[in-house]
C-alpha cells in the first residue's frame, strides 16, 4: 500500500498545570527525594500553546491521521472547537486519558512524568503503525510533507553523533556521589540521550533537540515486550529520575541498529525561550524554511513578550483556531 493511502497519526502530551486538583495529586506524591527541575512548576504550565500546536498540524500536515491528546483526566477547554468551528471532522481530535495509555500498567499511576508517559504512547490503542510526537510546545511552522518523516519503511531522524563517553563519566560520577553521599541528583535532558544509547549497546548517540519526531510504533512496542523489566524499571518513576534513558532516543537507536533510519543533519527551528530575543523568533515564523517552531516556558517571559507571541501565533494561525483563543488578544 502506498504511503499516500496510510495516514499518520499525531500524538500530543498535555498537562493543565493550572487545575487545583491535579497539582494536588501532584503534591500529594512530592517527596524529598523528587529533584527540584523534575517538579517545576513550569514543567505542568499550561500556556494554551496546544490549540496553536494543534491548528499547526491542521494547517500544515494533510497527510495527518487522528491527532491524539495525552492527558490525566482533563481536557483542553476549547478542544471541541476545532470540531464546532468545521476545522476539522468531529473523530480528528481523540482525547486519550492515562488510565487508557497506562492500560495493563495501571500500577505506575498517577504520573507527573513525562518519560514515563513518553515510554506508553506505543500503548496507544488504534496508533498507526508509523506516528509524530510532539510536546504541547511545538509546532508546524511550515507545509510538511510525509518525506520529512518517513521514506518508505525508513524513519527520518534529524541531529548529529556525539560519543556518549564524556556524559557517561559524568553520569557514573554522579550516581556515585548520589550512592554515597546521598546527594539529590537533577535529571538531564544530554543524560537521558545518552542512556538510550548505552543500553542498546552503542557507544555514541544521535542528539536531538525540541522538535517533532518521528516514530515506528513496533519498534518500541517490540522492544518493551521483550525486555519487560525494563519497561517496568522505567515506568516506575512518578517524577523525572537521573537514571531514566530518553524513549525518544531509544527508538531512534533502535532503528538505527535495524536499518530502518535515515539520518540527516539538524535543521533550524523557530525556537523561543523566555530571554531569547523575540525578534529573531518573530522572523523564523515567516520563514517556510523553517519548518518547526517551539515556545518553551511561555509561562515565565516578561508579560509584554507573551502578549508578542501570541499575537504572532494568532496572526500565523488564526483560521485554524478555536475562536475564543483569538479573542483574547487585542
Amino acid at each position: 500500500m502506498s504511503d499516500v493511502l496510510q495516514p499518520v497519526d499525531i500524538v500530543i502530551t498535555w498537562v493543565d498545570g493550572n487545575d487545583i486538583e491535579l497539582s494536588n495529586k501532584r503534591q500529594g506524591y512530592m517527596t524529598e527525594t523528587v529533584a527540584r527541575d523534575a517538579a517545576s512548576t513550569t514543567r505542568f504550565a499550561n500556556n494554551e500553546e496546544i490549540y496553536f500546536c494543534i491548528a499547526s498540524i491542521l494547517k500544515y500536515v494533510p497527510y495527518c491521521g487522528t491527532i491524539y491528546v495525552v492527558t490525566d483526566n482533563q481536557k483542553p477547554e476549547w478542544l471541541e472547537q476545532f470540531a464546532v468551528q468545521n476545522i476539522c471532522a468531529t473523530d480528528k481530535i481523540k482525547v486519550i486519558d492515562h488510565r487508557i495509555l497506562f492500560s495493563g500498567y495501571e500500577s505506575s499511576l498517577p504520573t507527573f512524568n513525562s518519560l514515563t508517559i513518553e515510554t506508553m504512547l506505543w500503548n496507544i490503542p488504534g496508533l498507526s503503525s508509523r506516528f509524530i510526537y510532539l510536546n504541547d510546545d511545538v509546532f508546524m511552522n511550515a507545509p510538511s510533507e510525509l518525506s520529512d518523516c518517513f521514506v518508505d519503511e525508513k524513519v527520518v531522524i534529524y541531529g548529529q553523533w556525539k560519543s556518549n563517553f564524556l556524559i557517561k563519566m559524568k553520569y557514573l560520577f554522579r550516581k556515585f556521589l548520589h550512592q554515597t553521599m546521598g546527594k539529590k541528583l537533577q535529571p538531564k535532558f544530554t543524560t537521558a540521550q545518552m542512556l538510550s544509547a548505552d543500553m542498546v549497546g552503542l557507544q555514541r548517540y544521535y542528539e536531538l533537540h525540541h522538535r517533532p519526531h518521528f516514530i515506528k510504533t513496533e519498534v518500541l512496542q517490540d522492544y518493551f515486550m521483550q525486555h519487560p523489566e525494563i519497561l517496568k524499571q522505567q515506568i516506575s518513576f512518578k517524577f523525572r529520575y537521573f537514571e531514566q534513558f530518553l524513549p525518544i532516543g531509544l527508538a531512534n537507536h533502535l532503528s538505527i541498529q535495524q536499518d530502518l533510519a535515515i539520518l540527516k543533519p539538524d535543521e533550524k527551528v523557530a525556537y523561543l525561550k523566555p530571554d531569547d530575543d523575540i525578534s529573531r523568533f518573530l522572523n523564523a515564523l515567516q520563514n517556510d524554511e523553517i519548518k518547526y517552531g517551539c515556545i518553551q516556558s511561555l509561562d515565565l517571559m516578561a508579560e509584554s513578550k507573551q502578549v508578542l507571541v501570541r499575537t504572532a501565533m494568532i496572526e500565523k494561525f488564526g483560521d485554524f483556531l478555536p475562536k475564543e483563543l483569538k479573542g483574547q488578544v487585542v
